[in-house]
């Protein structure tokens, strides 16, 4: 970790939540897309059972507001069952695509960040999916994801990329993709991740005094963001600031999500674009992605 205290070892309760956001983030675009058009169906549905088990005190109505008799009501509901279990058949086909055909892909990162209430733009997340892309065909593999996680987790130093680490860390604490983590949703995990006696510190980061106050507290996502910044800036005010380690000092707190400095960003990216040079090469791309050769993606995520 970068605030100075040994590297977390990853968990195996770690890596199923890591897998279950992965899931969550490959292909979120067309889900998303079949999900928008399934949730009014199933709206509906509910609004039909309802008619169904008090038709004395419940109408349903068409388009025009007109009373629909019983008859016609029940062979909608047999349509709509049709439809929805068609829509959640196209949902679980995508969902149930291998490991070597599943991809997070910039579309899908953008809207699942929407959904979270960050709203960037296509370059902006293209540079988060860039700084892990290690083999740069533009989207994130099952193999990617896991090496970013593993990387930031027992990063010691501060200047692991870090952008994607803080939408996946805070999925992983979102148990049921609600876009708001709870505190109890929380707790368990930095439990098993930290222990007792680094619970209460790591809880009162996120959460601040609330999490003595009010048993019920939670975080959005950008309540999450501003929480991981003003953690990162106390790491780096009270970090040393020896000529020997002033890159350090300056990232403290990226292994938890935060901001690294300008040059330790670069510096990052720098020992980090030597496979993606060899990679590109295998591929004969152009060497154009080389941070060498182009200015550092703004850090959105983690300042």
């Amino acid at each position: 970790m970068a605030d100075g205290s040994a590297p977390v070892k990853v968990s195996q309760n770690d890596l199923r939540e890591l897998r279950r956001v992965f899931d969550f983030l490959s292909d979120f675009a067309p889900k998303s897309k079949l999900r928008r058009e399934l949730k009014p169906k199933q709206e509906r549905r509910a609004k039909i059972a309802t008619f169904l088990a008090h038709q004395e005190s419940v109408k349903i109505v068409d388009e025009t507001g007109a009373e629909l008799p019983l008859a016609v009501v029940t062979l909608e509901d047999r349509r709509l069952e049709e439809e929805c279990a068609a829509l959640a058949v196209r949902i679980g086909e995508i969902d149930a695509k291998p490991d070597t055909v599943k991809r997070v892909h910039a579309r899908d990162l953008m809207m699942a960040l929407e959904f979270l209430g960050k709203h960037t733009n296509k370059k902006e997340v293209e540079d988060m999916l860039w700084e892990v892309d290690e083999d740069i065909d533009g989207a994130v593999s099952w193999t990617e994801f896991e090496l970013m996680f593993r990387r930031n987790i027992q990063d010691k130093t501060g200047l692991e990329p870090c952008q994607l680490f803080s939408v996946v860390q805070f999925l992983m604490y979102d148990k049921d993709f609600t876009g708001k983590v709870s505190l109890d949703e929380t707790m368990h995990m930095l439990y098993n991740r930290y222990g007792k006696d680094r619970l209460e510190a790591e809880m009162k980061a996120l959460f601040g005094e609330s999490v003595t106050s009010d048993g019920n507290a939670e975080l959005s996502f950008l309540n999450y963001l501003s929480a991981v910044k003003a953690r990162a800036t106390a790491v780096a005010g009270a970090a040393p600031t020896t000529a020997a380690a002033p890159a350090a000092a300056a990232a403290a707190g990226a292994g938890a999500g935060a901001s690294p400095s300008a040059p330790a960003a670069a510096s990052s990216r720098e020992s980090s674009s030597s496979r993606r040079i060899f990679a590109s090469s295998a591929k004969s791309r152009p060497l154009t992605r080389c941070v060498c050769a182009r200015s550092p993606p703004r850090n959105l995520l983690c300042s």
